[in-house]
């Protein structure tokens, strides 16, 4: 019975080490905090669409089929007073070590 549970043990092993090289680089799922720097670098290209006071305060994360990342975030405005919760989904994908916001918020996706 050991001996079966071991060899069971072992095939799952290198199932998983088979899986890994397929995992993105960056090797997790993106955070709200990397979405908040991904939307903050996005400034650069889009500042009449940006806005400063937005501040991700979570973010739920699943891989797609095609590559990158789609996130449900919510987030609030520092400067609305009622401080009300939104929400929004958006797109990234690691580049050179970085997440970078590929549609979603300040982001229209290109056509």
């Amino acid at each position: 019975m050991m001996r079966g549970m071991a060899m069971v043990a072992g095939r799952v092993a290198a199932l998983l080490a088979a899986a890994a090289p397929a995992l993105p680089a960056l090797a997790a799922m993106p955070t709200a905090q990397s979405v908040q720097a991904a939307y903050d670098a996005a400034r650069v290209e889009n500042a009449e669409r940006h806005a400063y006071d937005l501040v991700i305060e979570a973010a739920r994360c699943s891989a797609m089929k095609a590559g990158g990342y789609a996130c449900q975030i919510d987030f609030v405005r520092r400067a609305a007073p009622e401080q009300r919760l939104y929400f929004d989904v958006v797109t990234l994908d690691e580049h050179e070590g970085q997440w970078v916001l590929l549609s979603g918020l300040c982001v229209k996706k290109s056509r």
